[in-house]
């Protein structure tokens, strides 16, 4: 090796030494529109962001169904959740129904998930979801947190089968899958684990999530 070689070598491994590799975050995030008897009236938004062993997840809800220009109903939810290796860490949710605050909120502690909600305060044993639905890991555990008011919701999973799911640039094959118990609606997958949209009745009418737009897949990140 010649001196000018060796001397390019050895810069490159002092700057090595100097600047501590970087672990740049990984993203991902999916937005909705909430359409009910065929109106637009509302949106969801979930962003993940994945940084060393763990995801943040922030959610942001937001309805308001008018009729004759009075707000009939109103509803508005921030939620941030934070993951490790599939387990729920800590949540922290706010949201406004109407005019209620209702709140939910809660850390991983050695005794199991400790809540403190509008509804629900107490300990949750095991490993519970959220009503996030941003993975079909979910589908598999019986329990689900309510981000609105921390109450444990105590669900039965079934799969339904091949679907569509709606999104702004048509239609998109998807896994139906049906969600009963303390929790009643419809969630739609993707095959590689996006969420692609949901269903439930609201009113005596249903309500549908429609796909605005997907960036990385959730699932993934939130696996990871």
């Amino acid at each position: 090796m010649n001196r000018r070689k060796l001397l390019i070598g050895t810069s490159a491994t002092v700057f090595a030494g100097m600047y501590p590799s970087i672990s740049l975050a990984q993203k991902a995030s999916t937005s909705f529109s909430l359409v009910w008897r065929g109106l637009e009236v509302g949106y969801s938004k979930i962003n993940l962001t994945q940084s060393g062993n763990k995801v943040t997840a922030n959610i942001d809800v937001k309805l308001s169904v008018k009729i004759l220009n009075f707000d009939a109903f109103s509803y508005k939810l921030k939620n941030k959740e934070t993951w490790e290796s599939g387990t729920l860490i800590k949540l922290a949710s706010e949201t406004l129904v109407g005019k209620k605050k209702e709140f939910a909120k809660g850390n991983r502690t050695s005794k199991g998930f400790k809540v403190e909600g509008s509804k629900f305060s107490g300990i949750v044993k095991g490993n519970p979801a959220t009503t996030s639905y941003f993975s079909p890991d979910f589908l598999k555990r019986k329990t689900w947190i309510s981000t609105q008011d921390g109450d444990p919701l105590e669900i039965s999973t079934t799969k339904v089968g091949a679907d569509m799911a709606k999104s702004v640039n048509g239609d998109i094959p998807a896994i139906l899958w049906k969600v009963t118990g303390d929790l009643e609606l419809e969630l739609l997958y993707s095959e590689e684990g996006k969420w692609l949209g949901s269903r439930f009745y609201a009113g005596g009418s249903q309500a549908e999530f429609v796909l605005n737009k997907s960036s990385g897949n959730m699932h993934s990140l939130w696996k990871t």
